[in-house]
């Protein structure tokens, strides 16, 4: 399964809405730096869906990334980390660069 072109058009189509997803975090990146207004449950889904489905298609380093986004939201959002908009932002970042360095 995994070596079909059925599974290969799957991946396609995942990089391609994992790309239009990176802008929004692309949006919440800078809001964060710049001290703007972001939802960080919403955020952290965002993420969430990136963790789990990237792995599945291969993309372990963006599985990887997206995990540690989400992991350092989860312990701000239960109030087990003390809110840092800029290490989030970069968590964030790197999720958006291993989204981009992603190739099939």
């Amino acid at each position: 399964m995994f070596d079909s072109a059925e599974f290969a058009a799957l991946r396609e189509e995942y990089l391609q809405g994992a790309r239009e997803r990176a802008g929004r975090l692309r949006e919440a990146v800078a809001a964060l730096r710049e001290g703007g207004p972001v939802d960080l449950r919403q955020l952290r889904q965002e993420v969430h869906k990136l963790r789990g489905s990237g792995g599945f298609y291969g993309f372990r380093a963006l599985s990887a990334a997206a995990a540690a986004a989400e992991d350092a939201l989860l312990m701000v959002l239960d109030g087990e980390q003390e809110r840092d908009d800029h290490a989030l932002a970069d968590l964030v970042a790197r999720v958006v660069a291993e989204i981009e360095a992603a190739t099939l």
